[in-house]
């Protein structure tokens, strides 16, 4: 058996506008893997927020792209 992970659909919660995710998160609910999140983040393509060292993608951004 592979150590990879395959790909399969992962049931997700309703996303809430006004709760924050985490970078895996909010790749799972726009259906990309982290390297392209980090790639539109890094063109300041979606909006970011840091609390800490930690990096959290507005629910509003999620929609705003996932349209």
């Amino acid at each position: 058996m592979s150590s990879r992970k395959t790909a399969q659909r992962v049931s997700l919660p309703p996303l809430d506008v006004n709760q924050r995710y985490n970078i895996s998160e909010a790749a799972d609910y726009l259906r990309c893997c982290r390297v392209t999140l980090y790639k539109l983040i890094g063109a300041k393509k979606i909006r970011t927020m840091t609390v800490g060292k930690r990096r959290y993608v507005p629910g509003s951004e999620i929609v705003r792209l996932s349209r």
